[in-house]
């Protein structure tokens, strides 16, 4: 039987970056889809915002709604429920942050928006990271990382402050601390932050990666294992008790734009690596172990999908396994406009 299976297409007709599955019963089939694209006419930037519900063993992808938007850079649920409500946080191309609830009917609906800083100034907010139902954090084409505290009313802006010398490409909270902020920029950097005091990152680390570090997560698991992508092409590992060099190296082959944890389990890695693809990568060895020579395991490929066509951008974990029990994955490309939904095997 074939480790990955492709199982359907459809077009995005707009430049696809960015997917995600909603990790709510009994909606885990609804998955989100984010387009961005420059109309050079115009000079703005459009997008929209396409909602699916993909059944792991009755794959339709003809979206149950539509919703034009500003040019979209990241898409995420918050993992848990805000004030009782599904809730989805939207970066977008003209520096806004929109907060959508998720219904009982299953469409959403936007709720409320914050801008990070003067909307005329053509910042771009590129990424965004939920903590539990009550913050977000934010980076953006500035090089700034802001912090966003959600309250009953709406989103509030806690701070805002310089992270990078050119595009902050990510911004992600440590999953295990509602205070610290990851961060990583066009300028071959990343650093931690503690929100409580901005005026200095807590840990800079200029020398690992050799171009723009592009996505940092940590695992759901183990609150001392960390993963780092980055346009030169390698996915980092480091254990956080011992930062000063990291754990191990894996070369994927292509810009890492991309990383996102099994869901439940964190074994396995998927990476959306620009030029080549996307690959789960096993990461045994690194996932609830407590001692730093336990985590000397290099991940591995374990498998491929390279059937895009152009930039491999968004991606994410189906929650649901198929009757056969293969594993969905969603995935999209961008000058392609495709999102692709494909099946996977252990």
């Amino acid at each position: 039987m074939e480790n990955i299976k492709k199982l359907l297409s459809w077009d995005t007709v707009l430049y696809a970056d960015c997917v995600e599955f909603c990790p709510f019963e009994p909606y885990l089939s609804i998955a989100i889809c984010g387009t961005y694209q420059l109309c050079e006419s115009e000079a703005s930037r459009v997008g929209r915002l396409s909602l699916h519900s993909i059944d792991p063993d009755q794959i339709d992808l003809t979206p149950t709604q539509l919703v034009d938007s500003p040019g979209v850079l990241n898409v995420k649920w918050c993992r848990q429920k805000s004030f009782n409500q599904i809730s989805l946080a939207v970066a977008n191309s003209i520096g806004q942050i929109v907060i959508y609830t998720f219904d009982p009917d299953s469409v959403i609906r936007q709720q409320h928006v914050q801008n990070i800083g003067d909307i005329d100034s053509g910042r771009l907010a590129l990424s965004c990271d939920w903590y539990d139902g009550s913050k977000i954090a934010v980076s953006d084409s500035k090089g700034e990382v802001s912090c966003l505290k959600i309250n009953y009313q709406g989103p509030e802006l806690v701070g805002t402050w310089k992270a990078h010398d050119y595009e902050a490409w990510v911004a992600s909270f440590d999953r295990h601390s509602d205070q610290l902020i990851y961060s990583g920029g066009d300028d071959s950097c990343f650093r931690l932050w503690d929100i409580r005091d901005t005026t200095n990152s807590v840990l800079t680390n200029r020398k690992a990666h050799q171009m723009g570090v592009t996505s940092i997560e940590t695992s759901p698991v183990d609150s001392n294992i960390l993963a780092t992508g980055s346009y030169d092409e390698r996915l980092l590992m480091w254990d956080k008790r011992h930062m000063k060099t990291w754990v191990s190296e894996t070369n994927l082959g292509g810009g890492v734009w991309k990383l996102k944890w099994e869901p439940v389990s964190a074994r396995h890695l998927l990476a959306a690596t620009m030029h080549n693809g996307f690959h789960l990568v096993d990461c045994r060895g690194t996932s609830g172990e407590t001692s730093i020579e336990q985590l000397s395991f290099v991940p591995t490929i374990v498998g491929s999908y390279r059937e895009h066509s152009s930039l491999a951008y968004g991606c994410d974990w189906g929650r649901q396994l198929s009757s056969s029990g293969r594993r969905t994955i969603a995935s999209c490309s961008f000058y392609d406009h495709s999102l692709h939904v494909w099946s996977w095997l252990p």
